[in-house]
């Protein structure tokens, strides 16, 4: 049974804001329409609606169209702050890891094993499964590069692979 069969047609905006919510990650308007059983055109005005009421009011958060998808998260000028819990989550000797990867991009896993020794294998592991880096065979060792969801898991907002490299190198202090 769906939202709107149940009678929520008033209640949409704050469906759609709670799914998006606890999504952690962007959804796409299908993706929405298939959680919560609402009509594609209905889910479009909401998330217009929502965002806009996001705009409006003073927020630390913000719903943010990356591609086709939309993705509550902080504003940029608060990330520092949340990238402080977030990193909780994740070693510092992990995060060291990923930055590494996102500055060195494209980088050899071997290369990486070279500055950081045999926790690169576990690293570039757990990153994998989280998500947050990609790697693709070169010959007897992989080439890694992050994914889309780096930039959104750490909360930055870089143009291109240059301005990526000097956020990270802000983040835990690489100089080139």
């Amino acid at each position: 049974m769906s939202a709107e069969d149940e009678g929520f047609d008033e209640d949409i905006d704050l469906i759609v804001e709670s799914v998006l919510f606890s999504a952690g990650r962007p959804l796409s308007v299908p993706e929405v329409e298939e959680i919560i059983g609402i009509d594609r055109k209905k889910i479009r005005k909401s998330i217009k609606k929502v965002r806009r009421m996001y705009q409006n009011r003073k927020s630390s958060i913000e719903i943010k169209k990356i591609g086709s998808k939309f993705s509550m998260q902080l504003r940029p000028e608060y990330n520092t702050y949340g990238v402080l819990v977030q990193e909780e989550e994740m070693e510092q000797d992990l995060v060291k890891t990923a930055a590494l990867i996102a500055y060195y991009q494209p980088i050899r896993q071997s290369e990486l094993k070279k500055m950081i020794g045999d926790k690169a294998y576990r690293h570039v592991d757990e990153l994998k499964e989280k998500g947050l880096i990609l790697s693709d065979k070169e010959g007897r060792t992989f080439s890694l590069r992050t994914s889309s969801k780096f930039q959104e898991y750490f909360g930055l907002e870089a143009a291109d692979r240059d301005e990526l490299k000097r956020l990270m190198a802000e983040k835990v202090g690489i100089l080139d």
